[in-house]
């Protein structure tokens, strides 16, 4: 079965999977505090927990549109954990992609600008980040945490993956008021070791994100694969800039399902022009 004819195949799914969203009901009936305390919880704000714990399971699927009309699929597992103690409470989001790519992407997966010439399809380098904060302190309308980032080269295939172990510092700054809630993670990634015969890695990557509730029901949101710089690269093939957004409906307190569109306005030359996400997020 060619490529082109397993992606129209992803089309319908697709589109039973949103219809069937937009229309199961959700209950109108919740108490407006366990509304409020749902909305944080959805949105990676940790409750009261001592120990290991996981806070939510994003599942991305994602079609990339390339300058040469070929399409790549990736599937990005996303899953967001915490260790508590009784003054702190560290965060992890951890992130990793199956990918099915036509030809190697610049820059995708993330980190990976020098992709080499193979095409395979299997699983990325795994990319995880790791922030300190505070517990019991009053952080008012914002909220900042300072931590680290690490890539390690789990890759099957050197076109999805770097082949170095990476390590660099990271921030989570978060802010809410009433129906926003938005932000950012950034990161900078320096290879210390690795395949001697791969590009050395030095980049950056701010993965914003912002939620408007329209309703109990629905959020408009801005949540894209990330804005990245690749330092070692020459003028015009560094950056990757999204821009774009999509939909959030709300499955009850648990699930979460969304749809958003992107054009990359800043990218590389043969990097992804146009990106199709859908997400399926379970809150624990």
């Amino acid at each position: 079965m060619s490529f082109l004819t397993r992606q129209h195949r992803c089309w319908p799914l697709m589109g039973l999977l949103w219809i069937l969203a937009a229309l199961l009901p959700v209950p109108l009936h919740a108490a407006a505090g366990e509304q409020e305390e749902t909305h944080g919880n959805e949105h990676g704000e940790a409750p009261d927990h001592r120990g290991f714990y996981v806070g939510s399971n994003r599942n991305w699927f994602f079609i990339s549109f390339l300058p040469e009309s070929d399409q790549a699929e990736t599937l990005g597992i996303e899953l967001e954990s915490y260790i508590d103690t009784r003054k702190y409470s560290i965060k992890n989001i951890s992130y990793l992609e199956v990918a099915d790519y036509p030809r190697p992407i610049p820059g995708q997966p993330p980190g990976n600008i020098f992709p080499g010439i193979e095409v395979k399809t299997g699983i990325s380098d795994l990319l995880m980040g790791f922030w300190v904060s505070k517990k019991g302190k009053a952080h008012g309308k914002h909220h900042l945490a300072w931590g680290g980032a690490t890539q390690l080269p789990t890759a099957s295939a050197d076109s999805l993956g770097t082949g170095k172990w990476s390590l660099g510092p990271s921030l989570d700054y978060e802010y809410e008021a009433g129906r926003w809630f938005a932000g950012v993670i950034a990161l900078n990634l320096w290879s210390v070791a690795g395949d001697s015969d791969r590009e050395s890695v030095n980049y950056f990557m701010a993965k914003p994100f912002a939620y408007y509730s329209i309703n109990d029901k629905w959020d408009a949101v801005y949540v894209p694969y990330g804005i990245s710089v690749y330092w070692n690269k020459s003028s015009g093939e560094k950056i990757y800039f999204p821009v774009g957004g999509g939909f959030q409906r709300h499955l009850g307190k648990k699930v979460n399902v969304s749809l958003q569109f992107f054009k990359n306005v800043l990218r590389p030359s043969k990097g992804t022009e146009y990106d199709l996400r859908f997400m399926l997020e379970f809150v624990f």
